[in-house]
Parts: C-alpha cells; structure tokens; sequence
C-alpha cells in the first residue's frame, strides 16, 4: 500500500533537520568561542584572537577555510554576527563551514590605514606583516586549516582590506569589506596605488565584494569608490571578480558585519548542489565538488546536508544500495550528523538486518536523546522478541515461503503462543520482502494479514498493490475493488484501478 511507503519517506523527510546539541544544565555558560593570545614580535604586543570551531570539528579530521575578521574582538559585535551568518548559511548548505578568527583592535587607525589621518606613513604594512609571519602560521598550527582565507572588514579594517590585496595577492582568496575611502588621508594613496596595481598586465584569482551607502558615505567618499570602480573595469587583471554592494537605503551607524552574507552567498553561488541535477551515486556528487574544487581553489568537500538530501531523493528512487553510500560517508565525514544514524538505522531495518539497525538507533541516542528515535529502536526490540511477524519473517528467510505459511499457521493455531498479531506488523514485513526483492513473499504475507484482517481496506490495498508489482493484473484489480468496497472513498484503489483497466 501506498501509506506506508509515504510514512517512511515523512519520517526520513523529519529527520533531516535534527541538529546534534549536547546536553545543557542550569547555570551552563552560553559559548560561541574561544579567546586566544598571540605574543607578535612584529607588533611588539600581545593580540587577542576570538576564534570559532566549526560543529563537531573534535569528532573529525576535516580541515576547514578560515575566516579572518578585523574588528573582531568584541563576542557581541561583529564575531557573534558573523559566527551567525556562517552557521545558518552552512546549515543551508549555501557555504562551507569554516573557522571563524575575530582580531581584537588595539589602534585600529595605526593597524588598518596605509597613511594615517594625520598624513604620516600608517601601520598597515607592519599589520600585514604580522598577518603573514605570525597570525595565520598560528592559526594554521593551532587548526586544521585549507589553503583558503577570507578577509572581513569593516570601519578602518576595508581599507586594509583592499590594500592587502593590492600589497599581497593571494593572501586571501575572498576580501569583503565596505567603502575603503571614508578616511580622507588615504584616498588618493589607495587609488594611485589602484591604478598601478590593476594597470599591470597579469593574474588575479581573487573576489573583492564592497558594500557602500553606509553612514561612513558621504559625497567624497562615493566619489573616490566610482573612480576605484573605473580603474578596475579598465584594469587589466585576468581571473579578477569584483562586486559592488549599494545598500538599497543609507544605513545610520554601525552595520552589521557589512556585506558578509551577501558577499558569501555570491562568492559560493555553485556551492550549494543543484537541484535540477539528478544524480545516480556518489560518484556524481563527488564530481561536482571537484569540479568546484578547482574553481574555488582549494580541496571542496560534499556537504554533509547535500549528502543526506541526495540520499533521500535515491531512497525515493528505490536506489537504496546508493543512498546507504552516501549515508555511511556522512558517518565516517561527519560524525556528529545525527542524520546519517537516523537513516542506516531505518535502512537496516527494512532490509532485515536488524543488528546494525539497532547499533545506528543506540549510536544516535549516545549523541542525543530523543523520543521520536528511542521509540523507533523500542518498537524494533519489540518486534523482534515479541512480534508473530518476526517468527514468520524468520522462517521465510531461514526456509522459504512454504516454512513462513507453516510458522505462520502453527502460531494461529496454538493456544499457548505468546507472541502478538499486529496488523502494521505484517503490513510493513510484506513492505521489506518487496525492498529485498521478494515480491512473492510479500504477497503470501499480505494474503496472511488479509485472512487476519478481513475488514481492513489497508490490508487489502497492499495485497492489490504487490499483485500489480507482480504483473498479476487480474488479482490486482480484484483487490482494489474489494478496497472499495470496504472503503468506497479511497482514492488510492480508485486511481489504480483505471490504470489497471485502461
């Protein structure tokens, strides 16, 4: 019957948004990060690092991008902004995940600009020096990090932002930042540093994304950004992506993380799988993602949502030899996605193995805790000490069709069994021979919860349904009429029977 197939799909379907928490107690403090201090010979002063761990980064050996954020010291303002967009986009599968490092400010004037306010040389080449020859080899020795770095900045930090790229291509991959020409000292020093830069013949595997209309935009300001534009429209930069962001209203004060989402979203537009694409195993989901690997640079991993989502999409296709790939994959890749445990477990089941079924529920539960799955693993024990169905199961894969009509028929028959009849228990054992590839059986299984349950339209329907799987047509359409007269409205039986009989 239809139903329980669409009810397997709907649990599945639920399961795909469980996100792995740990167990919380009163009074536990709220953490989206952890503060680290790095001494700088260069700077002449301790630094202090705000940094965020992708979910589940203990559990794996994955490396990740990094996140660099200037203004990023204080957990409230910019970092807890940006740890949010990350997550939710990642969730989304919109982005990869990706560690998240926020620089705490100590003179952000004297760090960021390349000539200071007051006209005098600035500090940004010592600040860029220190990025190269101390924050990142921290951060890369500290985590497991790609070859693939993104720069925030705000306020004072965009004008950093961009003079790094222009001082040191390929430092960062991605540089989102907002109107770099707020400060008037800079100004002309960063555009005749443009028009150098950009009017040199070469290679420039870089995305500059600027958001302005910002408090910090006034008429000069938006001046100095179109004549920045111009320069690198008439550049001569290959491979070179730059996107300005206006703001559709002027925004009053400090924005939040300026740009950062939009910036992301248009950086890793392929990212996110296509869902106009259907694939047939794993194979294709991982030519995809090298495919992107080489556009974006650095080694791509399939995202854990993709594969889960995939794998459903090949379950609804009946290719569950293929969905169980990418299931397994997710365990191995990402073993805190709660999902991939939900969907072996039900796998198993419906194929008979009952022992890994009920290791993947127990492994789901040792993450988290949930009624829905503890009363999917009690429901098998169940069925498994308890259940004529299980006997009867037992006996047609031990011994053939013949032994599961002979338990089948000892069981009804003796007064002393203990074990129960459940119609849904028969019904969804009939499901799973058909999974397996035993359509006979099921039939005969059917046929026993018909004679067990002769006014049930359901029991009917399944028996109609597994008779049209055979090609037994005349016994399919003699079922589904006695679906409707049992049940004269079910639509199901009526549908099938004009295909029956067309």
């Amino acid at each position: 019957m239809k139903t329980i197939k669409r009810i397997i799909i709907t649990l599945a379907t639920l399961v795909v948004f469980i996100m792995p928490t740990l167990a919380q107690e009163d009074g536990d403090p709220v953490s989206i990060g952890t503060y680290r201090i790095l001494h700088s010979q260069i700077l002449n002063e301790d630094r202090t690092l705000l940094v965020n761990l992708p979910q589940g980064y203990d559990e794996t050996t994955n490396s990740y991008p990094v996140l660099y954020i200037l203004y990023g010291g204080q957990p409230q303002g910019y970092f807890a902004e940006a740890v949010h967009i990350v997550d939710r986009l990642n969730e989304a599968s919109r982005i990869p995940d990706m560690i998240i490092v926020g620089v705490k400010n100590t003179d952000r004037y004297r760090d960021c600009l390349p000539i200071n306010r007051n006209g005098e040389p600035g500090g940004a080449d010592n600040f860029l020096k220190f990025f190269i020859e101390e924050l990142i080899p921290f951060v890369d020795k500290s985590y497991r990090t790609k070859d693939f770095r993104i720069l925030l900045g705000p306020q004072a930090g965009a004008a950093f932002s961009v003079y790094a790229l222009m001082e040191n291509p390929g430092l960062f991959r991605v540089n989102i930042a907002t109107n770099p020409f707020w400060i008037r000292s800079n100004r002309e020093y960063m555009l005749t540093k443009a028009n150098d830069f950009f009017g040199k013949e070469g290679s420039l595997d870089s995305f500059l994304f600027i958001t302005s209309n910002t408090s910090d935009d006034n008429e000069a300001t938006m001046e100095y950004l179109q004549k920045f534009t111009s320069v690198i429209e008439k550049g001569r930069k290959r491979d070179f992506a730059f996107i300005l962001n206006p703001l559709e209203k002027r925004e009053v004060g400090i924005i939040s993380s300026p740009g950062l989402k939009k910036g992301l979203e248009t950086f890793f537009a392929e990212y996110r799988f296509p869902a106009e694409i259907q694939i047939d195993g794993f194979e294709d989901l991982k030519q995809y993602y090298q495919n992107l690997s080489q556009k974006y640079g650095y080694e791509v991993d399939i995202p854990e949502f993709t594969l889960i989502r995939q794998g459903d999409k090949l379950e609804e296709r009946d290719k569950l030899e293929e969905a169980k790939i990418l299931y397994e994959y997710v365990v191995k890749k990402y073993p805190h996605d709660l999902n991939s445990y939900a969907r072996l477990a039900d796998l198993y089941r419906r194929w008979g193995n009952y022992n890994l079924a009920i290791k993947y529920y127990e492994q789901f539960l040792e993450r988290r805790q949930m009624p829905f799955i503890e009363g999917r693993l009690i429901s098998l024990k169940k069925y498994i000490n308890e259940s004529a169905a299980y006997a009867v199961e037992k006996a047609i894969i031990n011994s053939g069709i013949n032994a599961g009509i002979g338990k089948y028929q000892e069981l009804k028959s003796d007064s002393q069994n203990k074990l129960y009849f459940s119609e849904s228990d028969f019904n969804t054992l009939g499901y799973n021979l058909i999974t397996r590839g035993m359509i006979n059986a099921a039939i005969k299984v059917f046929e026993m919860n018909v004679e067990m349950n002769p006014q049930s339209a359901n029991a009917y329907d399944s028996v109609a349904e597994a008779y049209m799987k055979s090609g037994n047509k005349e016994k399919a359409i003699l079922y589904y009429e006695k679906v409707l007269d049992l049940d004269p409205d079910n639509e199901n039986a009526k549908t099938m029977l004009k295909k029956l009989k067309k």
